[in-house]
């Protein structure tokens, strides 16, 4: 056995445990962003849903109090006859 070839073979044994292992590393990042992504997608969706329900109840309570002062207005200028 030559130890020029033994060497040769470590280093490209290294060298493809390397090539694995960085391949490795891509593939976990990759699934990561993608978890996030999804889970951003997520609460933005919530986030969303839940800002128009706010919305929806605050143009209610609005349109409750117009009412409110709207009738109370009317019901000042009236006179009442007995």
């Amino acid at each position: 056995m030559h130890p020029i070839d033994h060497y040769a073979t470590i280093r490209r044994g290294r060298e493809e445990l390397l090539k694995r292992a960085e391949y490795e590393r891509m593939a976990r990042k990759a699934k990561a962003e993608k978890i996030l992504s999804r889970n951003i997608h997520h609460v933005a969706n919530r986030l969303g849903n839940h800002l128009v329900s706010l919305g929806k109840k605050l143009e209610q309570f609005g349109s409750v109090a117009h009412t409110r002062q709207s009738h109370s207005s009317h019901t000042s200028t009236r006179t009442s006859t007995l």
